[in-house]
């Protein structure tokens, strides 16, 4: 088992404390989308529960055979092997994720940003890779890289050079957990929560009187919690340099890259992003992009509606926006500076 996923079965410790004696839980994991997805849903109907659920796991591997681009098949494949060449004709589901991916891009002045493709196609982290990129390599990989190349119009797309690929890997997964939650809440599911490798959405309470509780992973120590709070009708991301990543010659090398570099983003010192939002999606590409840019993105992120963030620091600082430590039963126990290395 990779490095990776061994994480997230530990981080469903802390990240979902949702059992409830007296409130049974219809509750199922699935590996989709590269990582565990858990959906769990308040059960009163055990028939109507599974059915809602396997429709949810259904929504989530359909929006994967439409986004990977590791699929042949998929939307965003074809995109890929145009690039440089015509319009490709796309549908208006993938139309508007696109756009709402350029949206990011824009705010984030690039730091987020899905044309990364050729940079990530240079890295392998489920193992530890040799060698390791050469800068010539990422150089060329740069030079391929600018979401404003990424054009849209009406029901198609195109990438304006030749090599170009756009790689979702960011957004997709957000959306995709957004999609599952309308689905339950179609099939008459009212009280449920999702976690796809850290991509969370709750609706409803776990209990008449109380909301689902979240816990915040330590970046070094999975089976740890450095804090807590309580999340209901909103979505949370995070993107940490503990998710995906080898170690080399003591230096770690995470699947967070910087767009303007085409390696591993490390400049901004951040080892954990966390950002709460209306959408798992904006909250994905928020948490992304706030990774690579750092603390002082928070003066944007507070700018947002119903946006808030945390960030830690390789130092064992943290930062957040006021609003989010003003969640429901919000705790933080922080950790000294020497356990992140």
């Amino acid at each position: 088992m990779n490095r990776s996923l061994t994480s997230f079965l530990l981080c469903l410790i802390v990240l979902l404390i949702s059992c409830s004696k007296d409130e049974p839980l219809a509750r199922r994991t699935q590996i989709l989308m590269g990582t565990l997805v858990e959906i769990a849903v308040k059960q009163s109907d055990a028939e109507k529960s599974k059915h809602a659920v396997d429709l949810a796991f259904d929504e989530i591997k359909r929006v994967e055979n439409l986004f990977s681009s590791y699929l042949p098949d998929s939307e965003i494949s074809r995109l890929n092997r145009s690039a440089g060449e015509g319009w490709e004709k796309l549908s208006a589901e993938t139309i508007g994720v696109l756009q709402r991916a350029k949206h990011w891009s824009e705010w984030s002045s690039g730091a987020f940003d899905i044309t990364v493709g050729p940079a990530l196609a240079l890295w392998k982290f489920d193992t530890a890779q040799t060698p390791l990129p050469s800068s010539k390599q990422s150089d060329s990989a740069v030079s391929l890289i600018h979401y404003k190349d990424l054009q849209i119009k009406a029901n198609q797309a195109r990438l304006a050079r030749k090599g170009m690929s756009v790689q979702l890997g960011a957004i997709a997964k957000g959306y995709a957990v957004d999609r599952a939650v309308k689905i339950l809440q179609e099939e008459g599911i009212a009280d449920a929560f999702i976690n796809a490798g850290g991509d969370l959405k709750s609706i409803g309470m776990k209990s008449p009187n109380q909301p689902w509780k979240i816990g915040l992973q330590h970046p070094r120590y999975p089976e740890k919690m450095i804090g807590a709070f309580s999340l209901s009708k909103r979505a949370i991301a995070t993107s940490g340099d503990y998710q995906k990543y080898f170690i080399q010659e003591g230096e770690r090398y995470h699947h967070i890259l910087n767009p303007k570099t085409g390696r591993p983003a490390k400049e901004s010192g951040v080892v954990s992003a966390t950002v709460l939002a209306d959408s798992v999606m904006d909250a994905d590409a928020l948490a992304t992009a706030l990774f690579v840019m750092g603390p002082q993105a928070l003066e944007q992120i507070r700018l947002l509606e119903n946006v808030e963030a945390m960030v830690i620091l390789k130092t064992g600082k943290t930062y957040f926006t006021p609003g989010f430590q003003a969640q429901p039963g919000f705790i933080y126990r922080g950790f000294e500076p020497g356990m992140i290395g």
